[in-house]
């Protein structure tokens, strides 16, 4: 078996980029920036327009390669100006390097477009001095400064590993879908314990709260995790003592980056990584009948409206609470849910203990003792819904009762009718009038025409993550 060493030396090799391909992306994003310079002399409240992410820090990843522009506007410009400027600069731009343009979502809308298999986007900002923020992007330029005045020797590549440990374990992205770690957490980590290798030891004996201050903005541990309310996960922002850059990480995340880093010290291979060119086998309907075979799987298809990425798994993530939620409190046993969405269509997963409930359930009442007992047996002797009962056992009474109905797909529609699930008001209607799958081959059929569907439907069914999957080469 290869030592820690001997891996990272061979991942490297395939992620980092050649010469050749590095100036090439130079050449790209510095004829970008200049483009976007021209263009924002136009516009009245530009102050400036810089290179940054993983491009202008020279970490990113081979197979990777996205090129961030930063327009700086004036704290005068209000927000609305700002966000039509930059989708009028953006989509010029891009257009004029023969790229298509389409408008994504965080804070502000900005720009994306792929020119040449290059991934580009250009976002607004304002120009501002540390800790007067108007906007949560206006950090960046400062993250950009600091990192690379760290990256120091081969601290770069050790950030590439990072990035790419966190890639292939399935860690790695902050937006709301992942809950992961940022680029810029990678980054932070691997500079406060100097090296990959140090990081990933580290991580492997982490015992929540974890707590890192690189540039010392607080006394000491306890002070700090006070002030942020004892997240899981508590790394300071070294350019503001306000932010915990790890607090989009859930609970989940950091679990499994901790799992995945016992894994690799125990047993490294080049698995645990994102290697370009390696992808998932391809997984075939056979495969999927054969793993849905004997599972309850309860699934809702909704047709969802465009909308900011992060609003959308908001959304979907409350709802499929709701729902858990409501069916826990009809007596079905809930193991796992998680959502798939792609396109305008949205389906939730639920898989059940079973599809239907028993035709008869016990209710159990208060103890005789109580004043309340006499109020149940009255309510409950000449109910139509009471089987048997009640009766006493031990100091209680119980009753049998019938369900009216049994079959989870009757009781969903029932309590959605009812309008008594938790639904996030933007999916109300969505949820409403979505399609339920009951059976197995419903799904199956469904999968069939998607492959992307097709291979989140077997990696729910596996339930590993990635670092643990069977079906990963």
């Amino acid at each position: 078996m290869k030592n820690v060493e001997e891996v990272t030396a061979e991942v490297l090799l395939k992620i980092r980029p050649s010469l050749v391909e590095s100036e090439k992306l130079m050449q790209l994003a510095n004829e970008l920036l200049e483009a976007v310079k021209k263009i924002s002399s136009n516009y009245e409240g530009i102050i400036d327009a810089r290179l940054e992410g993983s491009v202008a820090k020279g970490t990113w990843i081979r197979g990777r390669e996205e090129v961030d522009i930063f327009v700086q506007f004036s704290k005068d410009v209000d927000k609305a100006r700002l966000e039509k400027t930059i989708l009028e600069v953006g989509n010029t731009v891009i257009k004029k390097f023969g790229g298509k343009t389409e408008v994504r979502y965080a804070e502000h809308p900005y720009v994306e477009g792929i020119l040449n298999g290059v991934r580009v986007n250009i976002v607004a900002c304002y120009k501002v001095e540390p800790g007067m923020w108007l906007s949560a992007v206006d950090r960046t330029p400062y993250h950009t400064e600091y990192i690379k005045s760290k990256l120091t020797g081969t601290l770069v590549d050790d950030v590439r590993l990072m990035k790419s440990f966190m890639l292939g374990c399935g860690v790695y992205g902050a937006e709301l879908r992942v809950g992961g770690f940022s680029g810029y957490l990678a980054e932070i980590l691997t500079i406060n314990y100097g090296s990959f290798s140090n990081t990933i030891k580290a991580a492997s004996n982490w015992r929540p709260p974890v707590y890192i201050d690189i540039e010392g903005h607080y006394a000491d541990k306890r002070e700090a995790l006070e002030a942020f309310g004892r997240p899981s996960i508590l790394v300071i922002d070294p350019v503001d003592k306000k932010r915990n850059v790890a607090a989009a990480v859930t609970d989940t995340k950091l679990s499994e980056f901790i799992l995945a880093s016992k894994l690799f010290f125990d047993s490294p291979t080049e698995k645990f990584f994102y290697i370009p060119g390696c992808v998932n086998k391809r997984i075939t309907m056979t495969e999927v009948r054969r793993i849905l075979r004997g599972r309850c799987i309860l699934g809702l298809r909704l047709k969802v409206q465009q909308k900011p990425p992060d609003v959308l798994w908001g959304e979907i993530k409350h709802t499929l609470k709701g729902i858990c939620r409501a069916l826990e409190h009809e007596d079905f046993k809930v193991f796992r849910y998680d959502a798939w969405y792609e396109g305008n269509i949205c389906i939730m997963l639920f898989e059940l203990q079973e599809l239907n409930l028993p035709t008869c359930y016990i209710h159990i009442g208060p103890p005789t003792h109580l004043d309340n007992a006499l109020e149940f047996v009255k309510k409950h002797s000449d109910a139509q819904d009471t089987v048997a009962g009640p009766w006493v056992s031990g100091s209680r009474l119980y009753v049998l009762k019938s369900r009216d109905k049994t079959s989870v797909k009757d009781i969903i529609r029932m309590r959605l009718a009812r309008g008594d699930i938790s639904v996030s008001a933007g999916l109300m209607e969505a949820v409403k009038g979505a399609k339920i799958y009951k059976s197995g081959e419903e799904l199956a059929k469904f999968a069939s025409k998607n492959t992307s569907f097709r291979q989140f439907l077997f990696e729910f069914l596996e339930a590993r993550p990635p670092f643990l999957a069977k079906h990963v080469q």
